[in-house]
């Protein structure tokens, strides 16, 4: 059973984990770990959380086959604060320690858990920031005028005059224009006129095991 893994990754096929693992593996030998298991993702970016072999790394280590995670920088583990520290949060739960070699990070240490604590906080900081300046966009636009929340369903009225104006040939953008709705809400007018859209309804409002509608194929006349 392999006790320490080691990680690399890069973004491009151009690069090579090569000199990553060298330096990785002889970091071990220094501290004689030998048994020592690699994983190596080529040309997988940093912003996608799943990558094939930190997949397998994540399911090793969770059942216990690692004390140890070794990387040589904290973006091989991800590209965002995040992401890095949910992978901390998943190895901290195993029992397994996360070494960073170029930022001399080993969160088995206080001073490792102290910069953890610290990139945790950062991480918070920078949420809170992202939803205040959402908020403060949201309030913007309100005071413009703009509407948010789910369209409302338009009136039986409107949907009539919708038909029609389809019926008398005028596109699916004018009519959006000249009724002053949204576009998406001139096509689900139209939709649920498909024969699709009427079959599916018809076969729904049905009892289960029930006989046919009237006017429907095999159906019995009273």
């Amino acid at each position: 059973m392999s006790r320490v893994a080691i990680y690399a990754r890069v973004s491009t096929k151009e690069q090579t984990t090569e000199t990553q693992v060298t330096q990785l593996t002889a970091y071990c030998q220094a501290r004689g770990w030998t048994d020592v298991a690699v994983f190596r993702d080529d040309g997988i970016s940093g912003v996608r959380d799943n990558r094939p072999e930190l997949d397998k790394l994540r399911e090793r280590m969770l059942h216990g086959e690692f004390e140890s995670v070794i990387v040589s920088k904290m973006d091989c583990l991800g590209r965002s604060l995040g992401m890095i520290l949910r992978f901390w949060d998943e190895a901290d739960a195993a029992g397994v320690r996360v070494i960073v070699i170029d930022q001399g990070i080993d969160t088995s240490t206080p001073a490792g858990r102290l910069q953890r604590n610290m990139l945790a906080a950062l991480a918070e900081f920078e949420r809170e920031l992202i939803l205040e300046r959402t908020r403060a966009g949201i309030a913007r636009a309100r005071a413009l005028g703009k509407k948010f929340g789910a369209p409302r369903k338009l009136s039986e009225s409107v949907a009539r005059e919708v038909r029609q104006r389809r019926a008398e040939g005028e596109s699916l953008r004018m009519i959006s224009q000249r009724m002053n709705i949204k576009l998406g809400g001139v096509r689900s007018v139209l939709r649920r006129d498909s024969p699709r859209a009427r079959s599916s309804a018809r076969i729904e409002a049905a009892p289960p095991g029930g006989p046919p509608a009237v006017g429907e194929a095999g159906a019995e006349p009273t």
